[in-house]
């Protein structure tokens, strides 16, 4: 496993094509912001093991769309908290 320690709005590329960024740190949360390429998927650690359409609020656990932006190659996966 790589540790990096990152400072607010400092981030990492993974492989070229995944940038991560920290966003806010409080004192028992990080949120990070993660640009990826619109067909990678990205589902959280909590959510891998349970059954698809199973979330607590009854939606797909599968990524949210991008922005819409036409001819961007990377979008921006917004959650709420």
């Amino acid at each position: 496993m790589l540790v990096l320690d990152r400072k607010i709005q400092e981030g990492f590329w993974i492989d070229d094509r995944i940038f991560v960024k920290v966003l806010s740190i409080s004192k028992r949360r990080i949120k990070l912001g993660i640009e990826a390429p619109g067909d990678l998927k990205i589902v959280r650690d909590e959510l891998k093991s349970r059954p698809l359409g199973d979330s607590p609020d009854g939606r797909d656990p599968s990524p949210e769309e991008g922005d819409g932006q036409a001819g961007r190659s990377l979008r921006t996966v917004r959650r709420g908290n």
